[in-house]
């Protein structure tokens, strides 16, 4: 499917303090996807939670493979992500947000202007943990990662009244995507060295934490899911969800626990995993 990148926003995400993410992610793109032509703007005010930060992925995000890559410093945007946000919400109602960080860049922008994010064709979102159990170690895993950094503001964007698809890990845990196929498909790339640490470190972490053994050669790719659906919506099942969300924890709650006025579209399941696992293959760049 062709699309068009407006921009990406680099934030805190919990893994990484806010400088980190954006020298990260313009070294990801620019020098190592060779992508010149997306803007990335940086966040100003996630930096709260910078002190906090887990090195899950180590201190640039990838296994310490983009701060190898490249001595290079990348200058301050001209815009912030909020700044570059507002603008192009009230310029464009085409437009599909995918968050699959912490929400505070996002939920700023409501706060800014409120009602703007309603102008969102929709917003896709990585994030809590509906059923099943959370993991973010700062709320004592009662919340997924995302939610637990910042539940106020996945509060607030849950409650704005946009349209949001929202991918918790109860279906974001349950597509394990094969590590020897996907260092296969690698290989036709010139990034393959960087796909192949990158996908060997995920996994190595997911065996650290009790997610996977050592001879279960899978991983969850938590993000993934909300590109996929963007490509292709009819692999996921969405329900119209009633929900609601402990600001002080980002523990998502039911319609049994909050009046029913959040409605949310969530995607419990995939339809069709090999299809999900195909798309993801197909993301690969050469």
């Amino acid at each position: 499917q062709s699309t068009e990148s407006s921009g990406i926003n680099a934030e805190y995400g919990g893994n990484i303090p806010t400088e980190n993410a954006y020298q990260s992610t313009n070294i990801l793109i620019r020098e190592v996807l060779k992508v010149t032509d997306v803007p990335i703007f940086r966040s100003t005010c996630s930096e709260f939670n910078d002190s906090h930060p887990s090195f899950f992925y180590g201190r640039d995000g990838h296994f310490g493979n983009l701060i190898s890559h490249t001595s290079k410093s990348f200058p301050r945007s001209d815009l912030s992500s909020e700044q570059f946000l507002l603008e192009k919400l009230n310029s464009n109602s085409n437009i599909t947000l995918v968050a699959i960080g912490p929400l505070t860049n996002i939920y700023r922008v409501e706060q800014l202007q409120p009602g703007v994010l309603r102008k969102c064709k929709q917003i896709l979102i990585m994030g809590g943990a509906i059923y099943e159990p959370g993991n973010c170690p700062k709320t004592n895993m009662v919340s997924e990662y995302n939610f637990g950094m910042d539940g106020k503001a996945a509060e607030g964007v849950l409650g704005s009244g946009a349209n949001v698809v929202l991918f918790p890990l109860d279906v974001t845990t349950t597509i394990r995507f094969d590590i020897p196929t996907l260092l296969n498909r690698s290989l036709d790339t010139k990034q393959k060295d960087f796909y192949h640490s990158c996908i060997e470190g995920t996994h190595t972490q997911m065996v650290f934490y009790g997610e996977a053994t050592a001879e279960e050669r899978v991983l969850n790719i938590h993000d993934v899911h909300c590109f996929v659906y963007y490509a292709r919506p009819d692999l996921y099942s969405v329900e119209d969800t009633y929900l609601g969300v402990d600001p002080s924890t980002g523990q998502v709650t039911d319609a049994k626990e909050q009046e029913k006025k959040n409605i949310v579209k969530v995607a419990f399941t995939a339809t069709d995993h090999s299809e999900v696992q195909k798309t993801v293959l197909g993301m690969f760049k050469c």
